[in-house]
């Protein structure tokens, strides 16, 4: 009868090692989906601004002189320079006749999870346009 209590204290212990054990497990998953959550949101954010400023560069380049190609070029260096993974798709860059520039900028955010999930990948681009005019 005197070991009975000692067995119950080792069965609580491997009760209260369970649950931290799926305490953690879910802390780990809240965690990346949090990563995920946050990564997407921030080039959301982020991707407007960058579109805005890489409108305004190739509009500098335009004032300056510049031809089509190297306010492209400059548009793209500008975007690249705020955040490597972003783009400026050339058909997406349009010159209008009185030289105003309108651009799309896309990121694919970086993440843990969500990016292996099939069909995934047009849902997790961050996308975003501006217009600028050149004079």
């Amino acid at each position: 009868m005197q070991n009975l209590p000692a067995i119950r204290a080792r069965d609580a212990g491997g009760v209260v090692v369970g649950w931290l054990v799926r305490l953690v497990a879910v802390f780990a998953v809240v965690g990346v989906l949090a990563f995920d959550g946050v990564s997407l949101g921030a080039a959301e954010l982020s991707v407007t601004d960058t579109a805005a400023a890489a409108a305004r560069a190739a509009a500098a380049e335009l004032r300056g002189g510049a031809t089509a190609q190297q306010a492209y070029l400059a548009a793209q260096q500008e975007a690249v320079h705020d955040d490597g993974l972003n783009d400026v798709p050339a058909a997406q860059f349009l010159v209008g006749a009185d030289r105003s520039v309108s651009l799309l900028v896309r990121r694919t955010p970086p993440t843990m999870v969500l990016h292996r999930i099939p069909g995934s990948d047009a849902w997790l681009m961050a996308e975003a346009t501006a217009t600028h005019a050149a004079g």
